[in-house]
């Protein structure tokens, strides 16, 4: 059994709490399991494990060792109580500065799902409101007038100290058929969003998507990444924390119609066969036959990349001009290009200019409604 067996193996016995300890505790490297949670940024996860081996056990690492990982899961726990203040904070603003409706997605929304709101690595905040993308815009300009404006969303600064992204949508894909797709998706389930509500620790509570949206959310969420830097654990065990909650046999094949409506059966099956053969999850709350061959390749690019690709040794996107990206991005893709061929082949390239085009098109429609409101006070 090799390290990297060993912390999966102690990762999927922390998210099972019906789950005997491990056999292998004496040939654990706790560092080097530590050092992998935080690549992965599941430290909370491994941390909530290792509190579940009984005292008297044999071979659990010494009172230092834990003391260390004490100390860590501490830093994290602060970090969740700020976001969980400025998650609150921010939404509470948006309603009573604007008027605006607003949810968060996934970060802190997932935590409801988790056995310990405290497990989970935070991130930034997401927000997505109920309004249309030159509202928003004007929104965000009100607050940062030097905003970064991405494709799917805006980066706001000086509201709160977690940085918080305004999505103008949820997520979205890089084949354009399937983004036309997928944003008449959004616009259809958006009216029954906004209305479902987690009460955080610390009394602080935020809006959230419904789990059927979230289903669905997510997967293209988990899509999105594997195709761009990479994916890790956490969103991964998010999924998993969120299958968990269940799902009628009716929710099951509307969610998969949606699915295959998006062109996403073929990652979904992978994804549900990383899910059950490495996590261990219950074949009842898979959505789909598992695919081995297709999960075999998720995994390995999980493992190799990590968290949004931070450990990914094989490419450096950190530093590299809008071009240099591309073309990394594209070569990274092309080794997919056998099993998604639609989202590598010839949608990631042609979504580099959808993508500049919408966004010189929300930024003139915003100077004009600048300079409109500029000429209307005069």
């Amino acid at each position: 059994m090799t390290d990297t067996e060993r912390y999966i193996a102690f990762l999927k016995y922390s998210i099972d709490e019906q789950a005997p300890y491990p056999d292998f505790l004496e040939e654990m490297d706790w560092d080097g399991l530590a050092k992998f949670g935080v690549e992965q940024a599941v430290f909370g996860v491994l941390y909530y494990g290792l509190n579940r081996i009984p005292q008297e056990v044999p071979h659990r690492p010494h009172r230092r060792k834990v003391a260390e990982w004490v100390g860590l899961f501490r830093e994290l726990q602060k970090k969740n109580e700020q976001v969980n203040k400025d998650a609150a904070r921010v939404t509470s603003f948006f309603y009573s500065k604007f008027g605006v409706k607003s949810c968060v997605l996934k970060g802190q929304s997932n935590t409801g799902y988790y056995p310990d709101p405290f497990m989970r690595t935070p991130g930034d905040i997401d927000l997505w409101t109920d309004q249309d993308e030159d509202t928003i815009m004007r929104i965000a300009h009100s607050i940062d007038k030097d905003f970064d404006l991405d494709y799917h969303h805006i980066e706001v600064s000086g509201l709160v100290p977690t940085s918080l992204e305004i999505h103008l949508k949820p997520s979205f894909m890089v084949n354009p058929w399937y983004e036309k797709r997928l944003d008449r998706y959004f616009e259809q389930m958006k009216p029954s969003q906004f209305k479902q509500f987690l009460v955080l620790p610390g009394d602080r509570k935020i809006c959230v998507v419904d789990r059927a949206f979230n289903r669905v959310f997510q997967l293209t969420h988990l899509q999105h990444h594997f195709f761009g830097e990479g994916v890790g654990f956490r969103q991964i065990i998010d999924y998993y924390y969120l299958l968990r909650q269940g799902f009628s046999a009716e929710e099951k094949e509307n969610t998969m119609q949606t699915l295959k409506y998006l062109h996403m059966t073929r990652f979904a099956a992978g994804m549900m066969w990383v899910l059950h053969e490495v996590l261990g999850l219950d074949e009842k709350y898979l959505l789909t036959q598992p695919d081995e061959k297709v999960g075999r390749l998720l995994y390995s690019e999980v493992l190799k990349a990590g968290n949004f690709g931070h450990a990914d040794k094989r490419y450096n996107f950190g530093g590299k001009s809008r071009w240099n990206y591309f073309f990394l991005e594209t070569w990274r893709n092309l080794h997919f290009v056998l099993y998604f061929p639609a989202e590598t082949l010839w949608g990631r390239p042609l979504a580099r200019i959808m993508f500049a085009v919408h966004k010189r098109k929300l930024r003139r429609n915003l100077e004009k409604s600048l300079r409109s409101d500029k000429a209307a006070t005069k």
